[in-house]
């Protein structure tokens, strides 16, 4: 009866320990960055992408552009208006997108996020994602292709 027990006090501690048996979900990201510079501008772009169990489930890119040209800077009101045509904020459908601002710096900050747990097939296609949800590459796999492209990563 001893041993009975003592098993059971075991696998009390065990579940205990391990959330009651529930499975936790292995959570990584992969942050990407490269940067082009030309003579007018610089511009930095940044993707990090949330795998759970070696599924992509989060995307969210940001490019920040910094004019370095004094001429560029004398139109930094052109620049931003010309930007805005473009970019607009949004947040729809698991998608998001939202623009910063820095007018004392000339930094133009564009960040868009998909949730692909919550984005829909139209909005991902909408905005050039489509078939994502579908992608089956692993977190290496993507950090592989994202390197040949040029960019520098790191798994966190």
């Amino acid at each position: 009866m001893k041993k009975i027990g003592m098993l059971f006090a075991i696998v009390l501690g065990v579940f205990l320990m391990t959330g009651c048996g529930e499975v936790k979900e292995k959570e990584q990201k992969l942050v990407c960055t490269s940067t082009q510079t030309e003579d007018e501008l610089s511009m930095d772009q940044i993707i990090t992408m949330t795998y759970k169990n070696d599924k992509l489930k989060r995307m969210t890119m940001e490019v920040k552009t910094q004019i370095t040209d004094s001429r560029v800077k004398e139109n930094w009101n052109e620049f931003k208006k010309s930007m805005a045509e473009n970019n607009q904020e949004f947040n729809k459908d698991g998608i998001s997108q939202k623009i910063e601002i820095d007018d004392q710096n000339y930094k133009y900050s564009i960040i868009l996020d998909v949730d692909l747990e919550n984005a829909t097939e139209e909005a991902l296609k909408e905005q050039g994602f489509e078939g994502l949800k579908d992608d089956d590459s692993t977190i290496e796999e993507s950090k592989e292709l994202a390197e040949k492209d040029g960019s520098v990563c790191a798994i966190e």
